[in-house]
């Protein structure tokens, strides 16, 4: 099916292409010029003192876990609204994910549930930051002091988010950025775990390449994998963080067009913007009643829907975790009335009024 209103689209123009054009011309296509300067570039931009590339945010995630050195039948403590990896690379790392609830005002990790969730066997919490804002990270550093717990920050859709003036991903002792296809600049694949502690960014370099401290050398100290993005990824990379300025921009007008023209539509609600932070819309997102009909109405008008996370404790793959389904309401009552709408660069206004007019054509037809 073809869309009027499509959920993405990468928003690329000619200096990717040039920087793309200049890696093959120097035939130097796995970590290169461009992955030095993509590294560099990360690092200033967020102020980690280190950091290090990973294929995807799924295995920046996991690659992270295995930094911190945890054991079979370790738990780690992760919010309930979350994309699948927050929770599977914690079990492919060998310990176990705890779901806790959210805040229903912005969707992100409930501190007061961490502390209800800690046991003996507790080594780790990882907060998500959720849809471009951050979770309260005072509380949950707090929280990880008292009971010397390490924290990961799943910044996986935070960049360019600042939380009191600190950049997402660099107030635990580490943290990772998604730069997936529909993340706020993108590498098509590609990630980046974010540390100031020399000890963790040490055992990142090791295991993300094959045990050892660089590439170019046969003896392997250490146990590793291969964790590495392409030239070619980062390429793409330095042209989009050049061009952050603009998207953030480019999100922030659309998200305030939605806000604008839907203000006074008592159906909808908006997640609330917390002031702890600045928010770069990962999309905008709402919370609707009738939810299911409204999906039918958008998808039949040539808009393409897309509906809030499956709560993790209901996933079928987590069922010998022993949760309820009606464990964990917050979380639960978010996927039920949940709705995002696109906030693309190149979404147009009258695309976004479309949007509008339609939800609005909808609660009339039900009225």
């Amino acid at each position: 099916m073809k869309y009027k209103v499509s959920q993405l689209e990468p928003y690329f123009s000619g200096e990717e292409i040039e920087n793309l054009k200049k890696v093959i011309e120097n035939a130097w296509i796995t970590e290169g010029p461009f992955s030095k300067e993509f590294i560099e570039q990360i690092k200033k931009f967020t102020g980690a003192k280190y950091a290090v590339l990973a294929n995807n945010g799924t295995l920046a995630l996991y690659l992270s876990l295995l930094a911190l050195d945890l054991e079979r039948d370790d738990e780690v403590i992760v919010a309930d609204f979350s994309f699948n990896a927050s929770a599977s690379s914690v079990v492919f790392a060998g310990a176990t994910p705890v779901f806790v609830d959210i805040l229903e005002s912005d969707l992100c990790i409930d501190p007061k549930k961490i502390e209800e969730a800690i046991t003996e066997k507790t080594k780790a919490i990882m907060p998500v930051h959720v849809y471009g804002q951050s979770c309260d990270m005072d509380a949950i550093m707090e929280i990880a002091k008292k009971h010397d717990l390490k924290v990961l920050e799943d910044a996986a859709q935070g960049f360019g988010v600042f939380y009191k003036g600190k950049h997402l991903g660099t107030i635990g002792n580490l943290g990772i950025i998604s730069f997936f296809a529909d993340k706020t600049i993108t590498t098509g694949e590609g990630a980046v775990v974010l540390t100031n502690d020399e000890e963790i960014y040490e055992k990142l370099k090791m295991l993300r390449n094959q045990g050892r401290p660089h590439s170019g050398t046969f003896v392997h100290p250490a146990l590793g994998m291969n964790f590495r993005m392409t030239d070619l990824q980062c390429a793409v990379g330095v042209a989009q963080v050049n061009k952050f300025k603009e998207i953030e921009r480019l999100k922030l007008k659309h998200y305030n067009l939605y806000k604008e023209l839907l203000k006074d539509q008592k159906e909808i609600r908006f997640i609330e913007e917390n002031d702890h932070s600045n928010i770069v819309p990962f999309r905008t997102n709402i919370r609707a009643e009738k939810l299911e009909k409204l999906l039918d109405y958008l998808e039949k008008n040539g808009i393409q829907t897309r509906r809030f996370f499956y709560p993790l404790h209901r996933q079928p793959c987590y069922a010998y975790l022993g949760f309820k389904e009606g464990d964990l309401p917050v979380s639960n009552k978010a996927y039920e009335e949940g709705l995002s709408l696109p906030v693309f660069c190149n979404l147009k206004e009258e695309q976004i009024r479309y949007v509008c007019k339609t939800i609005k054509d909808f609660y009339e037809k039900e009225a």
